[in-house]
């Protein structure tokens, strides 16, 4: 099975982009995924297409966290693999383990749950690794997650938005834009149109 994932949120706003000097600059941490809220202030968060949830849980750091396997995703660059994507900072979660979902399944709503206090956001990070899909290299010391303090480093962890469509037609009606903050770069907006 091959499958193009869409976005999570149906009227996204991108609001922060992976591995960028200016968020390392302001939050002095690397960050290894993507932020984005909805544009019209719906915070339900979607599956990007067919998998199964393999781990839900609360985590110290990023709070509320759901994390999915893919299988089959395809990349812009072509190339295509089983896929993890890790959801972080839910307010609240729709799934449990071992659910199969498609992408009109809700995993939840976003939030701003965890100890990094910011404005409510979903925080998106997507992974080769299928092994280890409570690996994260975001977190130093969790109680829900393994990070870098176990000795692992970020070799799997891809930019979600390589792997990311935007749904036009209905019933998704998906649309796209940025913050217009300085944490995007131009290069990690071309999310193509499904």
């Amino acid at each position: 099975m091959s499958q193009k994932l869409i976005l999570p949120i149906n009227q996204a706003l991108l609001t922060a982009s992976m591995k960028t000097q200016a968020y390392l600059d302001k939050f002095h941490f690397v960050h290894y995924g993507v932020d984005m809220v909805s544009s019209r202030g719906d915070r339900t968060v979607y599956a990007s297409g067919e998998g199964t949830v393999l781990e839900t849980g609360v985590d110290s750091v990023v709070g509320n966290v759901v994390a999915v396997l893919y299988p089959g995703a395809q990349c812009r660059n072509g190339r295509s693999g089983d896929l993890i994507f890790r959801y972080f900072h839910l307010e609240r979660i729709l799934v449990k383990k071992g659910d199969a979902i498609c992408k009109d399944t809700r995993i939840g709503c976003y939030g701003n749950t965890g100890s990094l206090k910011m404005a409510p956001h979903l925080h998106l990070e997507a992974d080769s690794d299928t092994a280890h899909p409570l690996f994260s290299p975001t977190v130093l010391r969790s109680s829900f997650l393994h990070g870098r303090s176990m000795g692992a480093n970020d070799a799997t962890v891809c930019n979600p938005i390589d792997w990311l469509a935007c749904k036009q037609s209905p019933p998704d009606s998906q649309s796209y834009r940025t913050a217009g903050d300085v944490y995007i770069r131009p290069e990690d907006l071309k999310i193509e149109m499904a």
